[in-house]
């Protein structure tokens, strides 16, 4: 019996674009960086949210029914 291959795509490209964008933000000054975390919650928050209403709606329906 013969073992099949694995072919795994090419993410070379991937990879790279990964590289240079951590060498980016490895050049940029600790306010700039301050500055992309503070962007970064900002665009999560909407989600903290609907994650903690979502649970808030368990702890009072612990049934599971949420509706």
């Amino acid at each position: 019996m013969k073992q099949s291959e694995t072919i795994y795509p090419d993410i070379s490209d991937i990879l790279k674009a990964k590289a240079e964008r951590r060498r980016d933000i490895a050049r940029r000054s600790f306010g700039e960086k301050i500055a992309m975390m503070e962007a970064l919650r900002e665009r999560v928050a909407p989600f903290k949210r609907a994650r903690e209403q979502r649970r808030a709606a368990k702890r009072a329906h612990p049934s599971g029914d949420a509706s």
